[in-house]
This record gives C-alpha cells, sequence and structure tokens, in this order.
C-alpha cells in the first residue's frame, strides 16, 4: 500500500480545486510547440456558402478551430476541464492492473467519476479503495483512511444534491436558510453523508470542512440547528443577522431558461433591437451550447440559440458584450482557456450580430484571433474616438508568455493589438479587469486583478500623448492588494463623483470557501474578505472595507451590482465558490444603505444559493422599473451543473426610477463610458446620482440600459449627459418626469419617451414545475 500515499494527494491537496490535478499520476505526451504554431495560421480557408438554418461558414470554420485546440490539451497538467476523457484514460489503466496497483488508479478514477456526475459507480469505487486500505495486512496511515472516509462523505453528499436539488429541483432548492419546500425527500445521500462526516469528527474535531458539511446536511434533512452538535453547529445568528429585506423568488424555471450547465458567462441586453432585454448565456465545457435566450415580450423567452447561427458554437466561461463596430446591434466576445495555464488557451470568439436575428464568428476577420487563456475582458474607447476598443487580459505564465492585449479599433470592423506600445506590459495570471474613469478627465482607465500577485491600475495619458497610452500609478493608488484577487469593478457607492474599486479575493489551495466561511463564524476574522477602495479625488484611495461593513471573507468567482430598491446607491451580489465539491458556501447579497454601509440582505431577501454560482447579469427584464438578476450557476467540473436562476425583483415601485437608452453619433452607438449626473430634490434636500454606461462586473453582464433608481423624488430637476467623446460635449435636460423609459441621441436636445409597455413574468403552477424538474 505504499503508493496509496501517492494517490491520496489529491485529496489532501484541497480535493483537486486548484490548479493542478495532483490525482493523475501517469504522464501523456504533451503539445508539440509546432502543434500550437499550426493553429495559430489565420491564413484564409475555403469556405463553403451558409446553408439555411446553419451557422455562417466562418462560425463553422472557428468551431473547428477551437475544437483542434481542445484535441491538444494535456489532460495530465490541466485542472478541472476534460473530466470524461480522464475517466476514461483510467478506465483503460485498470483493464491491465491488480492488487495495489489497481487500489492507486481506482482512487484516482472514482475521484473523476465523481467529477463527471457518475455519482453511484464514484461511491462503488471510493468504498472499494476504502476496503482495501482498512483491511491491508500493511499498516495505512491514519490520515490516509481519514481522507478516503472524507471523499466518499462528500460523494453522498453530492448523491444528495442531485437526487433532490437537481433531478427534483424547485425555485427554492438550495437556499438557506433551507425552506420546508426545498428540503429533501430521497434522504439516503444525506443521511449517509452525516454517519461518515460524524465519524469523521470524532477522529478529527477540528476539521472544518467536515463540521459546515455536517450543518448542511442537516440543513437539507430539516435538522439543523437541534441535531448537529453544538460544538460543530454553525450560530443560527448568523442567518438572523441578515437585514430586514423584501424577499426574491427564482423564477428561471417559469420562464425556461433555467439553462441546466456549468460554470459560464451571461450578457443580459437588447439583443434583438425591440427595446426588451433578452439573456445570452455560456457553459465554459467544451462540447456546451452558447444559449440565446429572446424576451418574447409576453412574459416568457424563446430559446433562438440555433436560429440565431449559434449552433456548435460552445464553451466559454465569461461573455462581454458591445456594439464593436457600431450599427446599432449588440456583438459579443466569448472567452475560453481559463486555467489552462501551460496548456495554452482555446481561441476566444468575436460574435457579430447581423441585425437579422443571426450571429456570425468574425475572430479571424476581425484580428482578434490568438491562443491565450484568459477569462476576462472588457469593452471601452480608451481614446475617445467613437468606437469601442477590446483589452483582454490573459494568464500568464512563463512557458507559453500570454501577454495582456489590447487591440484598437480600426474603424473597419479589425482590430490591431497596441498593447505593448500603448505602455501596458503586465503580466500576472490575471482573473478580472475593470474599466472607469479615475481622474475624471473621462478617458477610460483600466484596473487589473491578479490572482498570483498584486494588482495593477493603469491611468490612461492618451489625452495628454495624443494616442492611445497608459501609464502605471499602482503604487501612488495603493490599491494591489488582495493577493490572490478575483472579480473587480468600478463604481461610485457614495454618489460623491469620484470612481471607486471594488475588488473581491478568492480561495486557495490552503484554505476553502467552507473554512473560510466558518472560520469567521466561530472567530470575527476579517481575512480574506472583499476590499472597497474609496477613491480620494487625487489618483489615490483609501482602503474601506472594515467601515464600509464589509467585514466578512468571500471566495467571489461571478458578480455585478445594481440598484435593487431604487434609492439611487448602489447594491451588489457575489456568488461564490470554488471548484470542490465541499464549497457549497451561500452566494451574498450586500444593499447599500445611503453610501455610509452595506448591509447583509442575503438571507432574508432570498439570495443564499449555495450551488456554484458565475456570471451575473442586473436588468430589469419586464419593464416594470425594478432591476431583476440573472445568475448563471453550476461548477467548475463537468458533474457539478445547475441550472440558471431569475430573481423576481418583488419591489415593485416603492421608489421612483428612470431608465435612459443612449445612442451616440460622434461617441460610440451605445455609448459605453458616458456619465451620467442626474440631480433631485428629495425631502427638501437636493442630491446628486452618478452613473456610467457599461455592462459593469468583469464576470457578468448587466443592461447597457442606464436603470437609475431616484429615491422618493418625483421629477428630475437636472439630467446631464457626458458624451465619450474627444471633444468632452455635455448634454443637459431639466425638468424631466420619474417613472419613464427614454432615449436620447448625442447631438439632439429633444428626449424621446420609448413606449415600451411593462410585462408579467409566466407562473408555472405547482404540477408543471414537478413535470418541468423531471
Amino acid at each position: 500500500m505504499k503508493t496509496i500515499i501517492l494517490l491520496m494527494r489529491s485529496s489532501l491537496m484541497r480535493h483537486s480545486s486548484h490548479l493542478f490535478i495532483l490525482s493523475l499520476l501517469f504522464l501523456l505526451p504533451g503539445c508539440e510547440n509546432s502543434e500550437k504554431k499550426n493553429l495559430e495560421k489565420t491564413e484564409e480557408t475555403t469556405i463553403p456558402k451558409r446553408v439555411k438554418g446553419e451557422p455562417d461558414p466562418q462560425t463553422i470554420e472557428m468551431s473547428k478551430r477551437v475544437k483542434q485546440a481542445v484535441n491538444l490539451i494535456d489532460i495530465v497538467n490541466v485542472p478541472y476541464v476534460l473530466n470524461s476523457k480522464k475517466v476514461a484514460f483510467f478506465e483503460n489503466q485498470l483493464k491491465n492492473l491488480s492488487g495495489n496497483q489497481r487500489i492507486n488508479v481506482l482512487f484516482n478514477y472514482a475521484l473523476e467519476l465523481l467529477n463527471v456526475g457518475r455519482t453511484e459507480e464514484s461511491i462503488a469505487a471510493t468504498k472499494e479503495v476504502l476496503n482495501a486500505a482498512t483491511s491491508s495486512d500493511k499498516k495505512v496511515r491514519p490520515e490516509i483512511i481519514f481522507a478516503i472516509k472524507k471523499q466518499l462523505a462528500i460523494a453522498y453528499m453530492r448523491k444528495a444534491e442531485q437526487d433532490n436539488c437537481v433531478i427534483n429541483h424547485n425555485n427554492e432548492s438550495c437556499i438557506i436558510p433551507i425552506s420546508p419546500k426545498a428540503q429533501y425527500t430521497l434522504r439516503e445521500g444525506s443521511e449517509k453523508s452525516i454517519a461518515i462526516l460524524n465519524d469523521l469528527l470524532q477522529q478529527n474535531p477540528s476539521d472544518l470542512e467536515c463540521q459546515y458539511l455536517l450543518n448542511i446536511a442537516h440543513m437539507t434533512l430539516g435538522q439543523y440547528p437541534n441535531q448537529v452538535p453544538k460544538k460543530f453547529r454553525l450560530p443560527e445568528s448568523h442567518f438572523k443577522n441578515s437585514a430586514n429585506f423584501p424577499h426574491f423568488t427564482d423564477i428561471a424555471m417559469d420562464l425556461g431558461i433555467a439553462d441546466k450547465n456549468m460554470a459560464g458567462g451571461t450578457c443580459v441586453d437588447d439583443f434583438n433591437g425591440d427595446g426588451y432585454l433578452d439573456i445570452i448565456a455560456s457553459s465554459w465545457g467544451f462540447d456546451d451550447q452558447i444559449k440565446y435566450f429572446e424576451n418574447d415580450k409576453k412574459g416568457g423567452f424563446t430559446d433562438k440559440s440555433f436560429d440565431a447561427g449559434l449552433k456548435g458554437v460552445t464553451g466559454g466561461l465569461n461573455l462581454r458584450h458591445a456594439d464593436y463596430n457600431n450599427d446599432g446591434h449588440l456583438d459579443f466576445i466569448i472567452l475560453r482557456g481559463a486555467w489552462l495555464s501551460i496548456n495554452g488557451g482555446i481561441p476566444n470568439s468575436l460574435m457579430q450580430n447581423n441585425g437579422d436575428g443571426t450571429f456570425t464568428d468574425v475572430t479571424i476577420e476581425a484580428g482578434v484571433y490568438s491562443l491565450n487563456p484568459t477569462q476576462t475582458a472588457v469593452w471601452t474607447d480608451i481614446n475617445l474616438d467613437g468606437w469601442v476598443d477590446l483589452f483582454i487580459a490573459n494568464e500568464w505564465n512563463q512557458i507559453n508568455q500570454s501577454y495582456c492585449e489590447l487591440y484598437l479599433n480600426q474603424t473597419d470592423g479589425t482590430f490591431k493589438n497596441i498593447a505593448s506600445e500603448s505602455g501596458i506590459k503586465a503580466k500576472g495570471f490575471f482573473k478580472g479587469v475593470a474599466t472607469g474613469d479615475i481622474n475624471n478627465d473621462l478617458y477610460p482607465d483600466l484596473y487589473l486583478s491578479n490572482y498570483m500577485g498584486l494588482n495593477t491600475l493603469y491611468i490612461n495619458t492618451s489625452k495628454e500623448t495624443v494616442k492611445p497610452s497608459f501609464k502605471k500609478i499602482t503604487e501612488k493608488a495603493g490599491v494591489s492588494n488582495p493577493i490572490a484577487s478575483f472579480p473587480t469593478w468600478i463604481f461610485d457607492y457614495n454618489n460623491d463623483g469620484f470612481e471607486d474599486i471594488f475588488v473581491s479575493g478568492y480561495s486557495s489551495a490552503e484554505l476553502l470557501p467552507s473554512e473560510m466561511m466558518i472560520t469567521n463564524l466561530k472567530s470575527n476574522t476579517n481575512d480574506y474578505r472583499p476590499l472597497l477602495y474609496r477613491n480620494n479625488g487625487d489618483e489615490t484611495f483609501t482602503e474601506v472595507s472594515l467601515q464600509m461593513n464589509l467585514t466578512e471573507p468571500i471566495a467571489t468567482m461571478g458578480c455585478n451590482f445594481g440598484d435593487l430598491d431604487n434609492d439611487g446607491f448602489l447594491d451588489f451580489y457575489l456568488a461564490t465558490g470554488d471548484p470542490s465539491y465541499f464549497s457549497i458556501v451561500p452566494n451574498r447579497m450586500f444593499h447599500n444603505v445611503n453610501g455610509k454601509k452595506f448591509e447583509d440582505v442575503t438571507y432574508s431577501a432570498g439570495f443564499g444559493h449555495i450551488q456554484k454560482g458565475h456570471a451575473i447579469g442586473f436588468g430589469d427584464l419586464d419593464l416594470d422599473g425594478d432591476q431583476d438578476i440573472y445568475a448563471v450557476m453550476g461548477g467548475a467540473l463537468e458533474g457539478d451543473t445547475f441550472g440558471n436562476l431569475l430573481f423576481e425583483n418583488p419591489m415593485g415601485n416603492k421608489n421612483n426610477w428612470i431608465t435612459i437608452v443612449l445612442e451616440g453619433t460622434e461617441s460610440n452607438r451605445f455609448a459605453i463610458g458616458a456619465k451620467i449626473i442626474i440631480t433631485i430634490e428629495e425631502n427638501g434636500k437636493t442630491r446628486k446620482i452618478y452613473h456610467s454606461v457599461g455592462t459593469d462586473s468583469s464576470f457578468g453582464g448587466n443592461s447597457l440600459m442606464s436603470e437609475i433608481g431616484l429615491g422618493t423624488a418625483e421629477n428630475i430637476k437636472t439630467l446631464e449627459i457626458k458624451w465619450p467623446f474627444h471633444t468632452e460635449k455635455i448634454a443637459v435636460f431639466n425638468g424631466l418626469e420619474s417613472n419613464q423609459i427614454i432615449k436620447i441621441v448625442e447631438g439632439n436636445d429633444q428626449v424621446q419617451k420609448l413606449n415600451l409597455p411593462k410585462i408579467s413574468f409566466k407562473k408555472m403552477n405547482a404540477m408543471e414545475h414537478q413535470n418541468h424538474a423531471h
């Protein structure tokens, strides 16, 4: 049993949850550089004409290139992905092995069976390994036995989730505190997991993962808190401390947009130009179909993925949208290759909106084809010439040296990479990039979030140099932390007219999300908390997370911000977790209290979903004046799937609002980067509300329609628009009514009221929900 110690590395090193799959002990041939170079060639290919109902030839060609790149991945050195291939690899190995050698490979096989979703088989294989380890005539170290049992406990818990949350899903599934409606009716998985966890905690009472999972398992059976031993119990006060807030309900199943898949991105916006918000969602599996859900304006959505020419367009951990060619139709880019590191990358795909309900992959023609691993990018007009540019932050490694890319729009449908000549030479394992105007000169600056080092702030100096250029001011600004950071955004949380920086940390191989949470609950530590940098107005920042009540560690992946209650102050939603099956921690919602502090409304408002959360999009999908929230769920592993969510906003018109559609003529068409300043009078006092046009978070996709809360103000005293063009024109409008959707065209002094009737979301009855779940 000597080599069983080696096979247990994956479990002892946090269940293969970070960067390298340590459980894979057998080497496969690596990718040759010549093969990668062949993929990088973008010479013209003979492309047939489009067949009706099928994707464009360009789209088919790029889909082939994506598959070719995937086929070159070395499954030994790559984390998270290609679980089915790894299962097949181990199955082949097991055919010719016996004795201890077979047991070693069998445990690796059991891990990957769980990763691929074949849970019953994983349980059986893990039991066989456990029996061999405990019945062996050779002494097996106790920590090895412990790790095998721990793997069996999480496998049973995953079975419980699949039997109940996934197969018998309802709109309250996996939201804690778990309601009676969401409690598990198929109890075997949770009960067996509890039995094993109790045994494990007798051996090692300080194992925080086991403590956390024990609480969740009891919650699923309606046995929390009474049947959880007091010394392991999560304090009930934690769930009761949630500030009072109206309850949001998940209605994704009702609308047919609860796409059940792995982690991915989203864009919530009007892609067909009818004024109503549609949804594009991705899953990062290389065979996972991109989904396009079109708003039918009757309270539901229609899956138009294939009609839109997206058949066969797959993969992508993140999506970012904009109108790159100023034709009035929103395009989007699919970002691929996250976490691949030394394996190189998978090509991104720039999807052009043809304006007829279809999209075409124009990556090669547009000049943005590359093979760098990434999950983060941002659209912004860096030189204010009226055309949006594309910045892609890649995941650097010493072997492939994937530098960041800054694609300058050439105004003819093509781009040129000018990153180096513009002064951007940062290299890091970047997981987020945000854009905003730090110094109020209208030119967009860039903030890069680095998972493996210090973060970087670049100030835009294009106005001074009269050419696209940036200067690093990280040290002066004081915004380099946290180490191991992930998503980020730039917004004005306190309405003082200066944009602030939010950046959240993530978990690590040493500390998983469940451990972070339980450590905080027991010792009140505030390590690993998100950081909020308040802009001092002089290109420096003060970190204010603690005084703003952001005190808890949160392993954030996807996230975004909006205004839940239309009070004019921006709230935010953090989607949590990491690849480990142990990391079923609640997503978190924070309500902004007049720019003075953030209060946690997670549990009172119904946002505490414990399945893996990824991209978040805020948008008023029913045009009733309040923002709804679309959340792409699912984990990194093929078997870690879950249905996406749509939280309907119940606030109604408690406060007033205005929705503004901007159309640039000299500025870029959707006015990305425009600044809107609204002056209102509320309770006899005058105040300003600041809004910047953009899709906001680095891992999510808000609507570009400016949906702005006005508090109790019945009208707008002054509406000021700073258009994102180098001439820096300002438009001012006075005396506008609240609670309407308006359109403003650059250079036109008239405000157009849009007649877009609100809609009522369709709702299923109980029987329809049950049939849909099955």
